[in-house]
């Protein structure tokens, strides 16, 4: 699987774990993010994503709108994503977007793994 010095991604059974590697998951990132997940839904045709985002300190919306084209990519395969957030501020700011309300975010791996293994 593909990795850079800003991703990290993993197969975990059916499962793509996506590991942000950066701090700042900002807009210079966003489309490299976007050809990442084309890469893991078609080349390697995973329809479970894990947006793990622990190490991510600050979100911008450009890299939301990433996180929200993964999902409706998906849409059209019955599949779904998580994202594993860990800093209150990051969190907020799926909350302001109303993106908990699209999508399951928890705040550890285990419980991620969990929901997309149901």
């Amino acid at each position: 699987m593909m990795n850079s010095a800003e991703f990290r991604i993993e197969k975990l059974n059916d499962i793509c774990k996506i590991e942000i590697l950066v701090h700042l998951a900002s807009a210079p990132i966003a489309g490299k993010l976007k050809d990442t997940i084309d890469e893991v839904i078609n080349k390697y045709v995973c329809r479970k994503i894990l947006f793990d985002l622990s190490k991510v300190c600050f979100i911008d919306s450009s890299f939301l709108g990433a996180i929200v084209y993964a999902y409706k990519n998906l849409l059209k395969y019955n599949g779904k994503i998580t994202c594993i957030v860990t800093v209150a501020g990051v969190y907020d700011r799926f909350v302001i977007s109303q993106l908990d309300r699209l999508f399951n975010i928890y705040s550890n791996l285990e419980d991620g793994i969990k929901y997309l293994q149901n």
